[in-house]
């Protein structure tokens, strides 16, 4: 990834912002299905428990994240630390810190409700605004797929019991209600007790694969479900491979200077 700051310092900005969409921002975060709910019988509410199944509840987040980029080129691995916090507003800001590699510490995006994002670094005595530079978020495949939602943006074609790696899944086809959707359809298998989804594969309007999501890992945090680690693919670039894993997660109450723009990346008085 190539942006307006150069590769040096932001290379790792696309797959940082990719996990906000993971985070469910522009929406409440919604509570996890630990077990099988019999009321689970529509369509819409099949689709409603592969999102809910996936992320935690609650007015705050913070989790450490570790990526790790397979390409061609080689294996390139960062740290991220997201916080995330419920405004008054029923809007999300989100607060992304680099802690590895060493030449990103001290790098921190600060991502505002209306979409605006706010650079800080060890060298800038005020933020810099990278609302137009759209072309640094790079990465569009990990930004696309790592939080895809499927309620109100997918409709089910058909469903069948079947097996995915020797275990008894659910097959879900879905078909995008926009025609102009990235990903028209959709696989899904998912765990027929939990609805938690286990690998989906993602298709261009002509029917090739594209993508596929295969979540390798769910935790549990006070009894609330999430996902712990996820391989994202791409398919049609041979050796593009990146790892999402959550090492670190809580739900505990932030401060608010944290996410105020008015403070953010500016010298402390005293």
């Amino acid at each position: 990834m190539v942006g307006r700051f150069g590769k040096g310092k932001c290379r790792w900005l696309g797959l940082a912002i990719a996990l906000v969409a993971t985070l469910g921002m522009g929406g409440p975060l919604v509570p996890a299905w630990g077990q099988r709910d019999e009321g689970v019988q529509t369509d819409e509410q099949l689709l409603q428990a592969m999102d809910e199944a996936r992320f935690l509840s609650g007015d705050f987040l913070t989790e450490t994240v570790d990526i790790r980029a397979e390409r061609p080129d080689g294996i390139r691995e960062a740290t991220v630390q997201l916080l995330l916090k419920l405004m008054e507003n029923e809007q999300y800001r989100l607060l992304i810190r680099f802690l590895a590699p060493e030449e990103n510490v001290g790098q921190q995006f600060l991502i505002l409700e209306d979409e605006t994002v706010l650079l800080c670094t060890p060298d800038l005595e005020m933020p810099m605004n990278l609302t137009e530079a759209t072309d640094v978020f790079g990465d569009s495949t990990v930004a696309t797929t790592a939080g895809i939602q499927f309620h109100e943006k997918y409709e089910v074609a058909d469903r069948e019991e079947t097996t995915l790696n020797e275990e008894p899944v659910l097959k879900v086809e879905l078909r995008a209600g926009d025609v102009e959707a990235t990903y028209p359809t959709a696989s899904a298998w998912i765990d027929p007790g939990t609805f938690e989804p286990r690998q989906v594969l993602l298709f261009a309007l002509s029917g090739d694969p594209l993508n596929r999501i295969t979540y390798e890992e769910y935790a549990e945090l006070d009894g609330d479900r999430y996902i712990k680690a996820q391989l994202i693919e791409n398919l049609l670039q041979k050796g593009y491979k990146t790892r999402l894993t959550t090492t670190e997660i809580s739900t505990e109450s932030l401060p608010e200077e944290l996410f105020d723009p008015e403070t953010f990346c500016r010298p402390q008085e005293g």
